[in-house]
């Protein structure tokens, strides 16, 4: 049996040969994170089944560079699957030039979102029957070369490009920077008498949807209330929430709520938390 589920597992890794090579250059290569590269890859295969033969074959002539600003188009579409319309609209014109000439024609957000709900369904449903189980090995090669040298920048490339690489990465730094911490926080409630540990949430998130989490700050009353947990990024905001206000969790069979982190200020932060949960004021302030 054990032979058999080897032979399968080869067999799908096989066959999606050139999605494991574009997917090792990305977070091997290029240090994306894990779960988005799945996504990003889902995507590529999306335009594939969008008429665009070859897509993922093609690219792998791209250089380094060239591939880095393919794989933010294919970021910032994946984030825009997930927002609202009245969020979607004002970047509806968007352009993808990189993307364009690979295709060979003009590609616009417009015309990539003209039915959504099957594109998710689509692109998630390729990151399950795919992704996750062709890509595991590569997974692990990632994390050990992570685990080996954490100090290496997310986004390092070795390329011959490689001073136009470092711009891009420095104008990527400055992008994440600008974001304050607050814009890409979830705040998350548990059910009154039933807390999630700190592990247990982490451990949750990152299954779930990636290496997206950068700190978690938990409530520190004896039985916790909630906890607020600051993402890399507004891209894993969106994914999260999938477009909604409010997402729920089952996390060991604990309701877990999460919404999108609202604070003006801190004083109105603490009101609007305590409306909202009915937390009182002053179990906020042992928040820190």
């Amino acid at each position: 049996m054990a032979l058999a589920s080897e032979l399968t597992l080869k067999q799908l890794q096989d066959f999606h040969n050139i999605d494991r090579l574009a997917y090792t250059r990305l977070v091997i290569g290029l240090g994306f994170d894990l779960f988005p590269s799945m996504k990003i890859v889902a995507f590529w295969n999306f335009l594939e089944r969008r008429g665009f033969k070859h897509f993922v074959k093609n690219l792998q002539q791209l250089p380094d560079p060239l591939l880095f600003s393919l794989a933010k188009e294919a970021i910032m579409f994946l984030h825009c699957l997930y927002l609202s319309t009245q969020e979607i609209f004002p970047r509806v014109h968007r352009d993808f030039p990189v993307t364009s000439k690979l295709v060979g024609q003009h590609i616009s957000l417009a015309y990539l979102l003209k039915n959504r709900e099957c594109a998710k369904r689509m692109i998630e449903d390729f990151v399950e029957d795919v992704c996750r189980l062709a890509f595991c090995d590569i997974v692990l090669t990632r994390l050990a070369r992570k685990k080996s040298s954490k100090s290496n920048s997310a986004l390092q490339c070795q390329t011959p490009h490689g001073g136009k690489m470092q711009q891009k990465v420095a104008t990527v730094t400055k992008d994440k920077a600008s974001v304050g911490s607050e814009d890409r926080t979830l705040f998350m409630t548990f059910s009154r008498g039933h807390p999630v540990i700190n592990q247990d949430l982490h451990g949750f998130i990152v299954r779930k949807f990636g290496e997206c989490v950068e700190a978690i700050y938990m409530d520190k009353s004896p039985l916790p209330l909630f906890a607020c947990v600051v993402l890399k990024s507004l891209s894993d905001m969106s994914m999260i929430l999938g477009g909604k206000k409010l997402v729920k969790f089952f996390i060991n069979g604990k309701q877990v709520r999460a919404r999108r982190f609202v604070s003006k200020s801190v004083e109105q932060s603490r009101c609007t938390t305590a409306r909202a949960t009915g937390i009182p004021e002053r179990r906020l302030s042992s928040f820190c």
